[in-house]
């Protein structure tokens, strides 16, 4: 099968060249919409490919074991060919089965890999049994196929008696909240799994410990390059993650490698059986380590760097756990930062010998402190852990960079001529931004706004709106929101108006009841 162009197609598109950059992001909005549809269709179709292939498959086996398949039901047939199949070759005495064939379909038009080919017809039988309205979320354009992907994968291992209701709950959710990053919405996801099927959670880490594994071959993109990919169970990523950024950031400021490269190398040194990476500084290279390196740097580095005066930087990764669920008294997932949602199992396990911060805005509500808190450009540490345990990621919106990585950036910038006239330092005010969006917003580009319910809004040099944390830190916890000040005159005046129109409409109705008893 032969598939053309259409030079109309081509031809249409030359027109965009006369629209605004405004009018262009409403075409990627088009195109992603219309592209999440396209992705819907494609895998309602590889999903009944597979069905007509099996059904196929199952009239031929019951041919050759000479039973009629007329009027036979479906059911009927799969156990004639459960049958025909037990004991006996099926690939030597039927051929490829129903699977295989559509595999073949799938893979040739798609031009994909039989692996691929088959996570198709999987993901479309998903789509139609067992996420069917999640899949109208596709369907509608409110995720792409990534996202829906993530939906499959986080499911696979939720049991038969439980799918619907995670089902149902997670496409409320996705049409209940706008467009957010993967990092929000796979944490979504997970808590919802958590909320309706928690040994889903407990199979899924039991399957990471099994599936462990870590595979060095080419870069079929890159040429004279490698690529090296695996998989670990979340407590130990994050170990050895954090172990790869303390190597890296233990050499010389002078180092010339990219932050990158030093953690590739990092990653050699500890295959080599070193805890410790090299500086390749001028000066180190040069001289060896123990006579460059500052008086003060720390013996447990191995004499490497430290600057002068600044103390060794030490392993380190990121918990963030109700305390209800740290003494046992819910199990609520925890959250690991750079990694994802963890079971509150593995998060009492890993917070057991953990230095614990314990915040809540009650802590802060000392007014003197919290006064000389909002006067101050740098957040104190209470502060900062308070902020980013209500997030999870960098909040401009699809941005995934962890929050104990990023920048907390003042939402109304910090007055440093008069810092009681603007710009305070609290948790109302900050926000994370990795150090790209950051300057984004810094230099004008972008504005931002976050409201008394800590909601980030971002507004687009084109006018566009968006919200940066649909789903955040305060949604998976519960307990993270700060109080709405519903105790202000203002909003009590309105509350105890709906009231008492609540209470008129509810005394109309009553009196009509009473005046046109049944039959009416």
């Amino acid at each position: 099968m032969q598939v053309g162009c259409d030079e109309s197609v081509v031809t249409e598109h030359r027109g965009d060249d006369e629209l605004t950059a405004a009018e262009l992001v409403e075409v990627l909005a088009h195109c992603k919409s219309f592209a999440a549809a396209a992705e819907y269709r494609m895998l309602m179709a590889a999903s009944r490919i597979h069905q007509q292939r099996e059904e196929e498959y199952q009239s031929e086996v019951a041919e050759l074991r000479g039973e009629s398949c007329e009027s036979t039901s479906m059911i009927d047939l799969a156990e004639r060919v459960a049958r025909a199949r037990a004991g006996t070759g099926a690939r030597e005495a039927f051929g490829p089965d129903g699977l295989e064939r559509a595999i073949a379909d799938v893979g040739a038009i798609l031009t994909i890999t039989p692996a691929q080919a088959r996570q198709k017809i999987i993901a479309g039988d998903g789509l139609r049994y067992r996420l069917a309205f999640t899949g109208h979320a596709l369907a509608c354009g409110r995720i792409d196929a990534r996202r829906f992907e993530i939906c499959l994968k986080r499911t696979e291992l939720v049991s038969a008696e439980h799918i619907h209701d995670v089902d149902v709950h997670l496409a409320e959710a996705i049409f209940d909240r706008p467009p957010m990053s993967t990092t929000r919405f796979t944490v979504m996801v997970d808590a919802i799994i958590a909320e309706f099927d928690p040994g889903a959670m407990r199979r899924r880490r039991e399957r990471a410990e099994d599936d462990r594994n870590i595979i060095v071959g080419s870069d079929r993109f890159a040429p004279g390059q490698s690529r090296v990919s695996g998989s670990l169970p979340l407590a130990d990523a994050a170990a050895l993650n954090a172990r790869l950024a303390h190597m890296a950031a233990e050499v010389h400021a002078a180092d010339p490698r990219t932050r990158a490269q030093r953690r590739a190398d990092a990653l050699l040194a500890l295959a080599a059986g070193s805890t410790h990476l090299d500086c390749t500084c001028s000066e180190c290279v040069r001289t060896p380590p123990d006579i460059c390196a500052p008086p003060d740097t720390d013996p447990g580095a191995g004499g490497r760097a430290v600057e002068p005066g600044v103390p060794a930087i030490q392993p380190t990764f990121h918990i963030v756990v109700n305390l209800s669920t740290l003494v046992g008294l819910d199990d609520r997932p925890g959250f690991l930062d750079g990694q994802g949602v963890i079971d509150a199992e593995t998060a009492r396990a890993l917070l057991f010998e953990a230095k614990r911060s314990y915040v809540a805005f009650d802590a802060l509500s000392d007014r003197d402190a919290a006064d000389r808190a909002r006067r101050t450009y740098a957040p104190n540490r209470r502060l900062q852990a308070l902020v980013r345990s209500g997030e999870l990621c960098c909040s401009f919106p699809g941005c995934n960079n962890p929050v104990w990585t990023v920048d907390l950036d003042h939402s109304e910038p910090f007055n440093h001529e008069d810092p009681g006239r603007g710009g305070p330092t609290d948790a109302r005010n900050l926000e994370p931004l990795c150090r790209f969006h950051h300057r984004i917003k810094t230099f004008g580009f972008w504005q931002d706004y976050q409201d008394e319910f800590q909601r980030a809004w971002f507004t687009s040099p084109t006018g566009h709106i968006f919200l940066g944390n649909a789903y955040n830190g305060r949604d998976l916890f519960g307990n993270a929101v700060p109080p709405v000040p519903e105790h202000h005159p203002a909003r009590r005046r309105l509350t105890a108006l709906r009231e008492r129109e609540v209470r008129r409409k509810n005394r109309e109705v009553e009196r009509w009841n009473q005046q046109n008893p049944p039959p009416f």
